[in-house]
Formats: structure tokens, sequence, C-alpha cells
């Protein structure tokens, strides 16, 4: 009796605590390597889900800008609600209705995108009760995607296909809008972002 209360009071050897010790020292190395090999990849892919974001926020917003056009029908406009300039490095102007305000009168709004100094920038007139103020209105600019080196657009035509805005700047129909865009983003490293738009 005396001897198995001796070897319960025993304890752990010296070589048993070395074993334990070894043990959580290998799982220790192997979440730290583990650890550090996660932190890694996140810091090298977080630049890159920033760039994807920003792309699928410029083309949302091209497609809710155009989505949004005015209907000639609607509201007289002295050229097409959807003009493709060739100027600057090629520009895509938008009329579009201006988000609803409660218990306001329909207002429109000029979009235009366009490439400047390597950036794909947004400028946009405030809300406006006549398309004739645009002139007098003072465009906000807001960037979307940097790294752009140019911006191509392409228009459908019913009967001929993909129209080049570069080479045709004027639309099939002064009154109304092409069916269909192509725009195309090249960026500074050659890649090429590429997103055909619904008109309406």
């Amino acid at each position: 009796m005396n001897a198995l209360k001796a070897q319960r009071a025993r304890g752990f050897t010296l070589l048993e605590l070395l074993v334990a010790i070894t043990v959580l020292s290998l799982v220790s190395l192997i979440s730290w390597r583990g650890l550090e090999s996660l932190t890694a990849t996140r810091s090298r892919l977080e630049p890159e889900a920033e760039e994807v974001r920003a792309m699928l926020t410029a083309f949302g917003q091209m497609e809710l800008d155009v989505a949004q056009v005015v209907s000639p029908n609607f509201v007289p406009l002295p050229a097409a609600p959807i003009n493709l300039r060739a100027a600057d490095g090629g520009a895509l102007e938008i009329v579009r209705y201006a988000p609803a305000a409660p218990d306001e009168a329909t207002a429109v709004q000029v979009i235009v995108y366009r490439v400047t100094n390597g950036e794909l920038v947004r400028e946009a007139t405030p809300p406006l009760r006549q398309i004739g103020l645009v002139a007098k209105s003072r465009f906000s600019a807001d960037p979307l995607l940097s790294n752009v080196r140019s911006m191509q657009v392409r228009y459908w035509r019913s009967g001929q296909g993909w129209i080049d805005a570069a080479a045709a700047p004027a639309t099939p129909d002064t009154a109304q809008a092409p069916l269909g865009f192509e725009i195309t983003l090249e960026r500074n490293d050659g890649t090429r972002l590429r997103r055909v738009l619904v008109t309406g």
C-alpha cells in the first residue's frame, strides 16, 4: 500500500518534462510559421482586393448611370442623352435622371467619364431642373480608378454591330441613345478591363 502511494506521489521525470517541452516548442513553431504565412498572404492580397473593389465600383457606377439615362420622349434635350467624344483621349457623356428627392420635381444630371492624369474620373453636375443650365453648373469630380492609361468606347448600332466612338464619335441617332456600349479601360501595366453596358 505504501509503495503504491509513493509511486503516485512521484510526479513527472525530467525526461518526460523535456519531451513535453520539445513537443510544445514544435507546435508553437508550426503555429508561428502558419501565422506568418497567413499574414504575408494577406499583405500581398490586400492591394489586389482594393483594386478589384475599385474596378467593380467604377463599372457599377457606370452601369447605374447608363440605366438611369434620360428619355428624350419625356425630357427635351438639345442632343442625344449619351454622347461619345473622341477629344481629350475620349469621354463618355451621359444625361441621367438625378437621384429622386422627396417632394421635389424630377431633375437631371450630366455625367462625364474621362481619363485624367492616369485616373478614371466621374464628373457630375448638381441636379438640374433645366438642361440649359449645364453651361453654368460646376462639375464635381470623383476619381474612381487609378493607374488607367486610356479609355475606349464602342457603341452598338443595329445592323452594323460595334462602332468605335473614336472613328465615329457622333451617336447614330441624335434623338435616341445607342442600345449598348462597350467600355474598355487599359491599365498602365497593359491589362485591359472590358464591360458591356445596356442603355435604359
